[in-house]
């Protein structure tokens, strides 16, 4: 059945609707405003005797992909939703190439507004429309004109903006904590000929939560509250998407240069090994930071540290709101003991036990220069170890980085299927990013340990009153580099139990109570050596320390 031929006379006193559109700031500027779209399209409703009855202005909004057009779109589900009687009979448009740039897209879009909704298109600036098929076919190339200079265009910028990223400049505006300044700014304050990305008042605070995150073992909500104290208010959300920006490390990723990390011309945040360590830390963790319970400082032994030695459960706290006293309590064994001692308490409260054993760990400081000489052997043995280590997981990590690498060439040049790749490719990224995480947490090179030797002895004289001096997230870091598996207590004796300890400590048990009971040497070095468990490593230590 042939259509029926309409001109624009065809629809005097007919409601219309309006749909206008610029994609950059530059359009906005140099050609072709909505306020300047609008005036021209309503001037031709007026003269044509049109109604708009309702308008849709898209500012500063994409149209290579229909997806993009967040106004189309709305555009076309108030058609869809508008029953037959009220939808408009036209949508008046500036232009073809202001309707849309992603060809067949577009003009499947018009055509489906055709025949399902019976309404057309007009373009007041050229006259193109869709009111007979001569017409969409002209209509038609237009949109395939438009989505050619598209191409055209990306054949020439494209390169130069590749150029450009590879050599550091960094697209798109800067994340909080940094001012950015350049030739394509919107503050017209920062418009300059050079782009330059400085860190402002706020990246400094940024700064310093990023520490506080690494090495102070803060939750997110510690360290909004920090921030917010500080003047910073930051969103929850974007605190947790903060940590794993690389950008912050002074590089950043464009989809234009895939699979690189490229170094900026910024002051970072954090340094890259560091960061590295952060991601691994987070990854290895179900929730970010420390879960927060009522009366913490009061309790600092929960959550999952202390056991309960009769029954292996991990223990909770709770406030008795009517006595104003403490208790930590297993949910399985339902038995309590007091946080802190009583006035008429028979046993010690469980925070100032968990104290004593931490005395215990007293090393006298008569011991501190053969303690060192013997641990410089242990260590030397355990860097050797590790070298070793170091060397084969570096190996592995190639091997498996070459076999990813040969198989994205060949899926790309059409030696394996999209299915096989994406059976296999995935794997291979867990094992490398594994691999990667093993050989970031080995142990650091020899002089490092130095520094922590220092330290560690220096705690070691009075472990309890450096214990006592840590705040709240400090004692928890303490506590499982001392007792790395937790804390046992039995309820039904209301006492201390044997618990696994780190190995420096261990060593140093050993090695005060054995010179303290005058054992020859030869058996004191056997037992020392004998310590040593394979692959427990130094490092976990330092931690914190």
């Amino acid at each position: 059945m042939k259509r029926k031929e309409y001109s624009i006379l065809d629809f005097k006193t007919s409601a219309v609707w309006s749909y206008t559109r610029v994609s950059s700031k530059e359009q906005f500027i140099s050609n072709g405003s909505i306020g300047s779209q609008v005036k021209r399209i309503k001037s031709f409703a007026n003269e044509n005797q049109l109604i708009i009855s309702k308008e849709f202005d898209a500012e500063y909004e994409s149209s290579k992909r229909i997806n993009t057009q967040k106004t189309l779109n709305e555009l076309i589900d108030a058609i869809k939703n508008t029953t037959a009687t009220k939808r408009p009979k036209m949508i008046l448009i500036w232009s073809p190439s202001r309707f849309g740039r992603a060809g067949s897209e577009h003009i499947e879009l018009f055509v489906s507004l055709r025949r399902k909704y019976n309404v057309l298109l007009y373009s007041v600036s050229t006259g193109h429309n869709t009111f007979t098929e001569r017409n969409e076919n002209e209509f038609s190339l237009q949109l395939l004109h438009a989505q050619k200079e598209n191409f055209s265009r990306q054949d020439v910028i494209i390169p130069g903006m590749k150029d450009a990223i590879e050599k550091g400049t960094f697209l798109g505006r800067a994340p909080r904590g940094y001012d950015h300044f350049g030739p394509r700014v919107k503050d017209p304050t920062k418009v300059q000929a050079h782009q330059k990305i400085k860190l402002n008042t706020d990246g400094l605070l940024l700064k310093k939560a990023f520490k506080l995150k690494l090495y102070n073992n803060y939750s997110d909500k510690e360290i909004l509250d920090w921030l917010l104290l500080e003047g910073l208010k930051v969103p929850k959300q974007s605190l947790n998407a903060m940590w794993k920006m690389v950008f912050y490390t002074g590089y950043f990723t464009n989809s234009l240069v895939p699979g690189v990390e490229i170094k900026g011309h910024w002051e970072p945040i954090i340094s890259r090994k560091e960061f590295k360590l952060l991601q691994s830390r987070l990854s290895n963790s179900n929730q970010i930071g420390i879960p927060k319970i009522n009366g913490k400082t009061s309790t600092p032994l929960v959550p999952k540290f202390l056991i309960c030695a009769e029954c292996d459960n991990t223990m909770t706290s709770y406030l008795n709101k009517a006595k104003r006293i403490y208790y930590y309590k297993c949910g399985k064994c339902n038995k309590t003991a007091n946080a802190n001692t009583r006035p008429k308490s028979i046993n010690d409260g469980l925070n100032q036990q968990f104290r004593k054993s931490v005395d215990s760990l007293q090393f006298s400081k008569s011991f501190h220069k053969l303690f060192s000489k013997q641990l410089e052997k242990i260590i030397d043995t355990e860097m050797s170890a590790t070298s070793e280590k170091k060397r084969i997981l570096k190996t592995e990590v190639n091997d498996l980085q070459q076999t990813y690498d040969d198989m994205e060439y060949r899926f790309a040049i059409g030696k394996i299927s999209q299915e096989i790749f994406d059976k296999h490719a995935p794997k291979l990224k867990t094992q490398i990013d594994e691999k990667s995480k093993q050989l970031l947490n080995l142990p650091s090179k020899k002089s490092n340990h130095q520094k922590f030797l220092k330290k560690f002895l220096k705690i070691a004289e009075n472990p309890g009153k450096f214990y006592e001096s840590l705040n709240y997230n400090d004692k928890r870091v303490f506590q499982n580099i001392v007792f790395p598996e937790g804390f046992m207590f039995s309820l039904k004796n209301k006492e201390c139990r044997t618990s696994k300890m780190n190995v420096i400590f261990d060593l140093t048990n050993s090695f005060k109570d054995y010179y303290s009971h005058k054992t020859k040497e030869t058996q004191i070095q056997k037992v020392l050596e004998s310590r040593l468990v394979a692959g427990t490593g130094l490092e976990p230590v330092t931690f914190g320390l």
